[in-house]
């Protein structure tokens, strides 16, 4: 009868969709570099070269030196051109070093990461607790990662990861005020032992220290 086949058909439809194969969700692969990572970074060396551009992306100071990572929580940026400065994380305070000023400035270190590139490459927790991901893409021959900071009261607007296979070789950083950092990482070396001393910061004589008392 009509009607019948009517329904009948109605169900096969119906049974259709309900034993139609499952689809995985594919993770994105920008987003899937990223985690895989940061699980399996524990320490990383580099020398790098730094840029800093303004809002119209005319550069307005360049640098060189070496950084050296270690989880959790402890890092060491050394400038030396075209000033000599020192940026040194011991796992509870941050020590910035400028020679020019004769200045070392020391802070917390949970006060001094927030939703920074060092939290993000040093932190323990999961990247997406303080940062969101907000996509990925192929240029210049590397898989860019671009994130956010969830906090509206971070000083980066956002944040992007450049990939060359399993390693970290640029990272790129925009600032509130439209300002863009662009870092190059060269002769990147993960895992190895580093001696506790490298994050160890010895204040030099007769330079001033500032924030010291309060910790």
């Amino acid at each position: 009868m009509p009607g019948h086949k009517r329904a009948g058909a109605c169900v096969a439809l119906l049974l259709g969709y309900l034993f139609l194969p499952a689809v995985a969700d594919t993770p994105d692969p920008g987003l899937a570099r990223l985690q895989d990572f940061l699980a399996e970074l524990d320490t990383l060396t580099a020398d790098f070269t730094q840029d800093v551009m303004n809002r119209e992306l005319e550069l307005v100071e360049s640098a060189t030196g070496q950084v050296v990572l270690q989880k959790p929580g402890r890092f060491r940026w050394d400038y030396r051109e075209p000033f000599e400065r020192v940026i040194v994380a011991d796992g509870e305070r941050v020590w910035l070093y400028e020679a020019d000023l004769d200045q070392v400035t020391v802070r917390r270190l949970d006060e001094g990461l927030g939703e920074t590139p060092a939290a993000l490459l040093t932190g323990s927790v999961d990247v997406l607790e303080r940062f969101e991901f907000l996509g990925s893409d192929s240029q210049e021959e590397l898989l860019w990662v671009q994130l956010g900071p969830r906090s509206e009261s971070g000083d980066f607007d956002s944040i992007r990861l450049g990939f060359d296979g399993p390693l970290l070789t640029r990272l790129e950083l925009r600032d509130r005020l439209g300002q863009t950092t662009r870092l190059a990482f060269s002769g990147v070396e993960q895992g190895a032992v580093l001696p506790d001393t490298v994050f160890t910061f010895d204040v030099p004589a007769g330079v001033d220290v500032i924030g010291e008392d309060e910790l």
